[in-house]
């Protein structure tokens, strides 16, 4: 049978079966699939680029971030759990690019997904799931590697009883949609061998058809939150162990993504870092106690962190080395630490976390997957060991910080994903760790803000004062070196970038009567001899 033979047989058996009006369904699901497959000598990049609006039959252009993808939350999975409704954001508007892609438009209703009806509009937590996966879409690499975006079917689905939240046969269905369902992260398929839902054409293991990769259950998904799993592990538990999750790329004229992205913040779990301590073959003289938890015992923010307790192997007679590697719980083992078990994101803005130690002389660096080119490195960092919170942060536009790793050539690509903070150290080790972030160019780190309490004043003056003609470690701006890409010397030129940007930020209340009048300012300059000629810059540190 031809292959729109199989599509037309399957547009019977649907509309013969009276599927409910829940998730994307009937008919246009099947051609959905069907249109996906038919691009395959089509260059599937074009597929990710930023759309600003979709275009909803009806209503016209609608701007996707901040009007279609949290009313599509709404009104397919609006009561679930908070993670639920992330992936659910992940899952519409992945189909919604999916429907611009091949045809231009999407329809609302449930032969596409629902954008509005009767049950009013969407609510601030809609908006929040949206803004916290902003631009997240899934894809998969084809035989041929390359990216291919996914039809993300979703069905409401059988309502889990427990403890697993693959549905049992005695489970309530009170949509008849469980039998669309797929269980890929259960059942171990990837590849050719995850032949997707019966919902649309499944192909075979080596011809399959890429862009069905499963159907998600909204009650599992919302169970499965409910049970704390993150909304990354919530897709791949549907679609495969092997999806990417990665950002949309705006073009030349569009801006960049604009809210920071918290990659973990432990208050789940701990996330992206919940990996065997000892799975990477780098590390070097690490002890068999070595243990990295989520605790309540310190946070940078919210209620938990994690505590990173590091043995140091003294009969080794060496430092130690700590890759601390991400990777999502369901893709442990055979993804752990590559681009698929991690958000990919374009290479703009900045990467980094929030540390806290009283242990001296340790340095911290990240190491990122760079699409189709290895691992690439940042500039290691002086960890301050004063028992306080600090920011560590690399700029993804600064070549100067990154250097070549695991097969790297020490340039960034248009995409990366974490893939492991690296520590090192001459001695037992207690570190917290939290808030690991992506922060796009209009959401990073202020330039010249060097104790990162979001504001330029007179605390990064005193910072740049007291590391005056010294040398640091490049690129260091907790110790004064912010200027270009930062050149191991703070003088003169890292003095102008903080008075360049003065009163930049929020300014913390208890720093208020400490701010100078641009008078003073200019006298502390002459007192100094400097010149005092700024230089704009558009560079984030």
């Amino acid at each position: 049978m031809s292959h729109w033979g199989r599509f037309l047989l399957h547009l019977r058996q649907v509309e013969s079966a009276g599927v409910p009006n829940h998730g994307l369904l009937r008919a246009t699901a099947f051609a959905a699939v069907v249109a996906l497959s038919l691009l395959a000598a089509v260059d599937a990049r074009a597929a990710f680029d930023q759309l600003e609006t979709i275009n909803v039959v009806g209503f016209g252009h609608i701007p996707t971030e901040t009007d279609y993808v949290p009313n599509v939350v709404f009104s397919e999975n609006g009561g679930a759990s908070f993670e639920a409704l992330k992936a659910q954001a992940v899952a519409a508007r992945t189909f919604a690019y999916y429907k611009m892609r091949t045809g231009g438009s999407i329809r609302n209703g449930t032969s596409d997904q629902v954008y509005h009806s009767n049950r009013g509009w969407a609510r601030q937590i809609h908006f929040d799931a949206t803004d916290a996966t902003e631009g997240e879409i899934l894809t998969i690499k084809n035989f041929s590697n390359i990216d291919i975006l996914i039809a993300s079917f979703y069905v409401a689905g059988a309502i889990p009883s427990g403890p697993s939240a693959v549905a049992k046969p005695t489970d309530s269905d009170p949509t008849n949609t469980e039998k669309w369902v797929t269980y890929t992260f259960e059942q171990g398929l990837i590849g050719g061998f995850n032949t997707g839902t019966p919902l649309g054409f499944q192909g075979t293991p080596t011809n399959p058809n890429w862009p069905n990769r499963g159907a998600k259950s909204q009650n599992g998904a919302n169970f499965l939150g409910q049970q704390g799993v993150s909304y990354v592990d919530i897709l791949k538990f549907y679609y495969g162990a092997d999806i990417q999750l990665e950002t949309v790329a705006p073009t030349f004229d569009q801006p960049p993504l604009q809210h920071v992205k918290a990659l973990t913040d432990f208050e789940l779990n701990d996330g992206y870092f919940g990996n065997d301590e000892h799975f990477s073959s780098l590390n070097l003289n690490l002890g068999a106690a070595t243990l990295a938890q989520s605790t309540a015992a310190e946070a940078h923010s919210g209620a938990r962190g994690q505590q990173i307790a590091i043995d140091l192997d003294e009969s080794a007679g060496g430092d130690f080395l700590f890759n601390h590697v991400a990777g999502a719980e369901f893709a442990t083992g055979l993804f752990t630490g590559q681009r698929q078990a991690n958000l990919a994101v374009q290479s703009l803005g900045s990467i980094g976390f929030w540390l806290k130690t009283q242990s001296p002389d340790l340095t911290v660096a990240v190491k990122l997957d760079d699409e189709d080119n290895g691992t690439e490195q940042g500039l290691s960092q002086s960890v301050i060991a004063d028992g306080q919170w600090h920011q560590y942060a690399w700029s993804l536009q600064n070549s100067a910080l990154w250097s070549a790793a695991e097969g790297g050539d020490g340039i960034l690509g248009d995409t990366i994903s974490l893939d492991s903070i690296v520590f090192a150290g001459g001695q037992d080790s207690l570190i917290f760790l939290d808030d690991i972030f992506y922060a796009p160019p209009t959401s990073g780190p202020i330039v010249g803000d060097l104790n990162s309490d979001g504001f330029v004043g007179i605390q990064d003056i005193n910072i740049i004062l007291s590391h005056w003609n010294q040398t640091v470690p490049k690129g260091d701006w907790t110790q004064g070196d912010v200027e270009g890409v930062g050149d191991g010397f703070v003088g003169i030129s890292d003095l102008n970038v903080v008075l360049t940007n003065w009163n930049q930020g929020a300014p913390p209340g208890d720093v208020l009567a400490l701010v100078p009048e641009p008078g003073t300012l200019a006298a502390l300059s002459l007192a100094l001899g400097l010149n005092q000629t700024r230089h704009r810059r558009q560079r984030r540190i």
